[in-house]
């Protein structure tokens, strides 16, 4: 798969404890606190994005232990993001 198919979704983009500054990429009231792994996963599954997990450290939180979730570009990055994180929200009040 090409590099201009794809997109790097590190769980820092979704994380509304994170500042922008810190790696937050979508507006705060859409972000989900702690977003996990799994969940970037189940909903990138859900959303037909062919999600591949690699293990490796965000670069603004190099001492913490990170893995990111390599998806295809379909739409742009933001949308793609937002979308991710509604699902999120969705799937914890499921669970609740």
């Amino acid at each position: 798969m090409p590099k201009e198919d794809k997109f790097v979704i590190w769980p820092a983009y979704l994380d509304s404890s994170l500042s922008r500054n810190n790696g937050r990429k979508i507006p705060k009231n859409k972000a989900v606190t702690k977003p996990s792994i799994e969940e970037i996963i189940t909903v990138t599954k859900k959303l037909g994005l062919n999600p591949i997990i690699e293990e490796k450290k965000y670069p603004k939180l190099w001492y913490e232990q990170t893995r990111r979730v390599i998806i295809l570009k379909k739409g742009s990055k933001r949308k793609i993001l937002s979308l991710i994180s509604d699902e999120i929200i969705k799937m914890r009040q499921k669970s609740k």
